[in-house]
Parts: C-alpha cells; sequence; structure tokens
C-alpha cells in the first residue's frame, strides 16, 4: 500500500506540474491560484469540511485521501485512481462498480494488446461507433476520450480509452446528464493518474 501511495503521489506532482506548465512565464502567485482552481471544484464534492490555512499539496492529499481510491489490474500494469464513490462488488470479482444510489455507474476492461492496435485505427473505431461524440487527446499520456449522452439525452457517458504497445484499457462512465460538471471533474482527475507499466507483463 506504502508502493502505492508513493507512486501516487509522484504521478499527482507530475499532474500538478503538468498543469501549471502552460502558465510557466506567471509568477509563484498565479501558479498558486491556478492550482487551487483546478482542485476547488473536487473537494466542494468531497467530504473535506475544513480547508482553511491549508497549502494546495496538504488540499491535494485531503481530497485523494478522502475521495479517491486506487485501482491496479495487476495482469497488464495498469493503474488509476477514481472516486470513492464508486463501490465494487468484490465478492462477484466484478468489473463494475456503482454509486450508492446505483444513478452512476464505473465499469473497466483491461486487455491485453495481441493484435498490435494502434492509436489511429482506435480513433477511427471510436468515430465509427459514436461518429456525434466529442473526441479528446490527452497529451500526457495518450487518453483518448469520448464524451456524449444516451438515453434521450438523460445519461451522460464518457468513454475513456487507454493505449500501450502490449495493453488495451476501456473505462466508461454513465452518470445523470444534469451532475455532468461533478463527473467531468473526477473524470480529469482519473486521467492524469492513468498508467500502465508494460515491463509487469508476463
Amino acid at each position: 500500500m506504502k508502493r502505492f501511495r508513493n507512486l501516487f503521489c509522484l504521478m499527482l506532482s507530475l499532474f500538478l506540474a503538468l498543469c501549471f506548465a502552460a502558465r510557466a512565464e506567471e509568477g509563484p502567485a498565479e501558479e498558486m491560484e491556478q492550482g487551487l482552481e483546478e482542485i476547488q471544484p473536487l473537494l466542494e464534492q468531497s467530504d473535506v469540511d475544513e480547508t482553511e490555512g491549508m497549502g494546495l499539496e496538504e488540499m491535494t492529499d485531503a481530497f485523494t485521501e478522502s475521495a479517491m481510491s486506487e485501482y491496479i489490474d495487476s495482469t497488464t500494469g495498469f493503474s488509476m485512481q477514481y472516486p470513492s464513490i464508486f463501490v465494487f462488488d468484490e465478492s462477484k470479482s466484478s468489473s463494475v462498480a456503482m454509486t450508492a444510489d446505483r444513478k452512476a455507474s464505473l465499469s473497466i476492461d483491461n486487455m491485453i494488446n495481441q493484435g498490435g492496435l494502434d492509436e489511429q485505427a482506435l480513433t477511427e473505431a471510436i468515430r465509427l461507433e459514436a461518429p456525434d461524440a466529442e473526441l479528446q487527446r490527452n497529451e500526457q499520456n495518450g487518453c483518448l476520450r469520448c464524451d456524449r449522452t444516451t438515453d434521450n439525452g438523460s445519461v451522460g457517458q464518457t468513454d475513456l480509452y487507454f493505449l500501450t504497445e502490449t495493453s488495451f484499457h476501456h473505462i466508461i462512465l454513465r452518470y445523470p446528464s444534469e451532475e455532468k460538471e461533478t463527473y467531468f471533474s473526477y473524470i480529469e482527475y482519473m486521467i492524469n493518474t492513468m498508467e500502465a507499466k508494460d515491463t509487469d507483463l508476463g
């Protein structure tokens, strides 16, 4: 557990550094303000009640401790942080987690990439499946994100595709459309904690 916490702290530091990179020309005060803007929506959704007097790093640690859990797939080496409001049924070894009110779900599929799937082919497949959906690519780790609505607009769905040379990971979040902004804050955080240790594959 300590190893995973150290790994997450490293990933979180990288995430924050990347958030600030676009504003490298600004001073420390502006960078701190931007960091606070990034974490504030997440804190408001968490169980962190008191942040007065906390620095950015302390706020981030408090949020992580309160609101996020670690997901790891030992076969592919894939890992990420996900909101603790999603609970997996461990008795069923399920790849689907639900919120307590069962209005939102999180599913994770991990596969070995034996067919040589590349990003171009994956992008084309996504556009065929959801031609009207918005497709974005995270520049830091290459994660592809597809946002859309289903069920006559009442349900929001975000598909995340994390591809490496040896593994492929498809994460699907479904949530009430009116709660889109809440889940979008979580999704950005999830994407920036994704990684896959291909060297761990046997």
